[in-house]
């Protein structure tokens, strides 16, 4: 074997589902299927007295039903953890990664997006088979370089192509490092995956985050330890779309300032090659013109996240860009006094940085629904200003200048306790 490299564009955070039907699923009647549809999950952790034979174990549950349902009993210690999504973390072959097969080390993570620090294998026995987790904290998920490794499963009826925020994709074969298929095999009560005995079956998957770099959502915890005066509150999350309504002129046509209106796009057409900048600009119209300016490198982002941050009851957002499949572009709306407003590139570390902080009047994020549309929305920078219309060199942007066009954002929320 040889050493496989991570693709990280192609990693992905998934809810998995066991196929119960006979007959392929077809995704656009999903709803429909849910009572052919059995989550995968596992648990560790766990008190003896729980009476569990299959702590550790890749399992199923017997019959469709929806997510996993767990009380407050279901927790038996504070160590026991549930596994009910999972992250896929795309590696190829160092030689040939134009054309191989991509594998995937899978991990689970909490429904709260926290990772467990374990990965799925299978076993290869010939008295075993089952598919489970190692009862140890595992290395640090998303190396470089992983060499002659035998933990990596592959996904076979799954294009890359169809990966994106919210996809679901049926009928997707699970086979392990030598390419036996996933079973489901019944054991004391109980469902679990094996690639040796039981019968075989198909896995279904509802892609929650694309690109998805295993990194940990729990931001909160960098922030208490350099002090932050900011809470991190990832449930209050959302993504939504933009658009500009500017306040009508006194005595203008309402015809002028509807021609001033228009969806907010970030356009990463500034900067260099390797180091794109993007502005807001206002698009002619409620719909984008163009995704691409020139090429996939320089994307137009309708859509964005507002992750929360609470100080003494007040919210700040910071406002990340997701580009047409829904990845999150390491780039952040940030005001700094003396330049143009600008989506400047972030690294992760740094979290509820002044810069890059921004108020939402109007908004309240602990009461949104999805669907929704919110009008007179209000975006200013915590330092005060706020954002109007200008229009350097032709370009209808917005930025926190003292003169320009005065105006105010509509919302429409797409996605509620959204994490990114």
């Amino acid at each position: 074997m040889s050493d496989y490299i991570h693709y990280p564009e192609f990693s992905f955070l998934a809810r998995c589902w066991w196929q119960l039907s006979d007959h392929l699923l077809n995704p656009a009647q999903w709803d429909d299927s849910l009572d052919k549809l059995a989550p995968l999950w596992l648990h560790t952790g766990g008190a003896a007295i729980h009476n569990d034979h299959w702590y550790n174990y890749l399992r199923a549950e017997p019959a469709g039903q929806g997510p996993l349902q767990l009380g407050a009993e279901d927790f038996t210690t504070p160590a026991h953890v549930y596994g009910e999504l999972f992250w896929f973390g795309a590696y190829v072959k160092g030689s040939d990664r134009h054309t191989s097969t991509l594998g995937y080390e899978i991990r689970p993570y909490d429904r709260a997006w926290k990772p467990l620090n374990r990965i799925v294998r299978s076993n290869p026995s010939p008295l075993s088979g089952y598919a489970g987790i190692k009862d140890q904290v595992e290395p640090a998920a998303g190396s470089a370089r992983l060499s002659s490794p035998t933990h990596l499963w592959t996904l076979e009826g799954m294009s890359t192509k169809a990966l994106q925020r919210g996809a679901r994709i049926c009928n997707v074969l699970l086979l392990d490092a030598d390419g036996r298929q996933a079973r489901r095999l019944e054991n004391r009560e109980a469902w679990l995956i094996n690639t040796r005995n039981g019968q075989l079956g198909l896995m279904a998957l509802e892609i929650l985050d694309f690109a998805h770099e295993a990194r940990d959502v729990a931001w909160g915890s960098g922030l208490r330890r350099i002090a932050s005066k900011y809470e991190f509150k990832p449930e209050y999350g959302f993504i939504a779309r933009a658009w500009w309504r500017p306040e009508a002129l006194s005595g203008a046509a309402d015809t002028a300032s509807d021609e001033q209106a228009g969806l907010v796009v970030a356009r990463f057409d500034q900067g260099h090659e390797w180091n794109p900048r993007a502005a807001l600009e206002v698009e002619r119209g409620d719909v984008l013109q163009d995704h691409w300016r020139s090429d996939e490198a320089r994307p137009a982002c309708q859509r964005f996240w507002f992750a929360v941050y609470q100080e003494n009851g007040a919210y700040a957002y910071e406002i990340w860009p997701l580009d047409a499949r829904g990845r999150r572009l390491n780039f952040t709306l940030k005001h700094e006094p003396g330049w143009s407003l600008s989506l400047a590139r972030r690294w992760e570390k740094d979290r509820a940085e002044p810069a890059f902080l921004w108020r939402l009047d109007g908004v309240s994020p602990a009461s949104l629904q999805r669907g929704a549309r919110i009008k007179g929305v209000k975006l200013k920078h915590i330092s005060g200003p706020d954002l109007k219309m200008v229009y350097p060199q032709g370009q209808r942007t917005l930025d926190t200048v003292w003169l320009g066009g005065e105006g105010a954002l509509e919302l429409e929320v797409l996605e509620v306790s959204a994490r990114c």
